[in-house]
């Protein structure tokens, strides 16, 4: 198991819970006797009762009100563990989309948070279950127009939930190759399974009080015909037979639950297909994404554990939290921060304050967010936000760049950057060292390698050193209080410039 020292409990704070001051990294080491130990403290958090606001009949007002919610909810967390589940919460919101602009009513993403917020660290299965009943994906999907025949004859399945329940949700398209990309010559399933699930997925046509409501009348059951002769057709997939196929708590464990079938299927290796899935899913999300040497490997180990812990989400954070591979230097220095990552880890290293709609004198957070990709609420598709590399494009930079530019400028009321919290800043000194103003800034951000990651070189740290100097003309710093203009121009143009940088985008 990984060493419990300083960069590993940063790291651990990062990537799990947004991460925090050196202070705020330092209780949270001293809080904690070891790795397993400081993992325990976050993954068993208690199930969560909240919800966004439902809004109203103005659904722009409705949006922006639950986006408002659920980032001071992020930004408040008032424990790792409370940040652990935000954390949860969006990569389900990633990973079982729903988008708002489909839905009817405002109410139904509500719904959904909440959904999503009761099995953060739950059982994955049920989860599944459950969505398959909530309202914001019954119209997403177009699950709500899923009748099993048009014409009592023939079949009419919608095949849209049906398909992206196992390329998305559950399977993935293809197995996984040794360094964990996909094997383009191994399918986990065919076209044809996924027209015949969409048959077992019919009669969830209806929404009662916030929830979904199965109608056998609108389900297939095998008795409608799929081949043009007009006789019934029986229900088959992976090769299984069962008119009876359908996703209901009556049937849930038995042969006739289509989701029992699901969770069973094995790779050509043995392992638990959704486990693997899944296990790659949450490693991408928390540590780093395929290809990796070796990476099938690990997966194989967090999958065993997810299956015969019959899914709960607990064992499998556990153990990917607490592996060896998640403190090593390519866990710490190959992901590209997602803007919500991104905006919550620049504010929570100096321990700001928010009311979720600005910081300082920037424009609406959840405006900012959208503008570096990240619209809360609304992926841009099934597939969620695309996420590495592709976060960073010429206008997402400029938005990151602009929002780096109004944490540094922050300088009133809760939302203010008290230059004297900064470790090692010398206010208070008429003739403060350059060279310690600019080396406080980057161990504040972890820009000096202390909290793992990717420090700034030597020559970019004399770049920063060159810029509050202005050109080296200033062999000394005004700084004896916050207002003097090297405080105000330089010193927070420096950390804005830190923010700026390529290291302090990646994790």
């Amino acid at each position: 198991m990984a060493v419990w020292n300083f960069e590993n409990a940063a790291h651990l704070l990062q990537r799990a819970a947004f991460g925090g001051t050196p202070e705020e990294i330092q209780a949270f080491l001293g809080a904690h006797a070891s790795v397993a130990d400081a993992v325990e403290s976050l993954i068993n958090f208690p199930v969560s009762g909240k919800k966004p606001p439902k809004g109203g009949r103005d659904f722009y007002q409705a949006k922006l009100k639950q986006q408002r919610w659920w980032l001071k909810t992020m930004l408040r967390t008032r424990s790792a563990r409370d940040a652990l589940r935000e954390k949860l919460v969006l990569f389900w919101h990633n990973h079982l989309v729903s988008g708002f602009s489909k839905q009817p009513d405002s109410g139904y993403t509500s719904v959904q948070n909440g959904l999503l917020r009761r099995y953060a660290n739950g059982n994955f299965r049920d989860l599944v279950r459950a969505f398959n009943r909530d309202p914001a994906n019954l119209r997403y999907l177009d699950g709500i127009l899923n009748y099993a025949s048009n014409d009592g004859i023939h079949v009419s399945a919608n095949e849209n939930f049906g398909r992206e329940v196992m390329e998305l949700f559950t399977l993935g398209i293809k197995q996984f190759a040794s360094d964990g990309s996909d094997d383009p010559a191994k399918p986990n399933y065919t076209e044809q399974d996924v027209h015949q699930l969409a048959r077992a997925l019919t009669g969830w046509v209806e929404v009662h009080k916030d929830l979904g409501q199965w109608q056998s009348w609108a389900w297939d059951g095998g008795q409608y015909d799929d081949d043009g002769d007009d006789l019934p057709d029986p229900i088959t997939i992976f090769g299984v037979t069962n008119p009876n196929f359908r996703i209901d708590d009556e049937v849930a464990g038995t042969a006739d639950d289509v989701l029992q079938l699901i969770f069973s299927r094995v790779d050509d290796a043995g392992n638990n297909q959704v486990g693997m899935f899944m296990a790659r899913k949450l490693w991408t999300w928390f540590a780093y994404p395929a290809p990796a040497p070796g990476l099938k490997a690990l997966l194989a180990g967090f999958a065993s554990t997810f299956a015969s812990g019959q899914f709960e989400m607990v064992p499998l954070l556990r153990a990917i939290f607490n592996s060896e591979e998640f403190y090593s230097d390519l866990a710490k220095s190959r992901s590209v921060k997602n803007p919500v990552d991104y905006m919550i880890g620049s504010i929570r290293a100096f321990g700001l304050k928010s009311n979720g709609r600005t910081i300082g004198y920037s424009d609406e957070l959840v405006s900012m967010l959208s503008e570096m990709g990240m619209d809360l609420f609304e992926p841009p598709n099934v597939a969620g936000w695309p996420g590495g590399k592709r976060w960073i494009t010429t206008g997402t930079l400029v938005a990151r760049l602009d929002f780096a530019r109004f944490v540094a400028e922050s300088d009133f009321g809760a939302t203010r950057i008290r230059l004297s919290d900064i470790e090692g800043m010398p206010i208070g000194d008429a003739t403060a060292d350059p060279n310690a103003v600019i080396d406080s800034i980057l161990v504040q951000l972890g820009l000096d390698g202390s909290q793992g990651g990717v420090a700034l070189t030597s020559l970019q740290r004399d770049a920063l050193v060159d810029f509050v100097t202005a050109g080296g003309t200033l062999a000394a710093l005004d700084l004896t209080n916050e207002s003097t203009g090297h405080a105000v121009y330089l010193v927070r143009g420096a950390i804005a410039l830190a923010l700026q940088s390529a290291e302090f985008q990646i994790f």
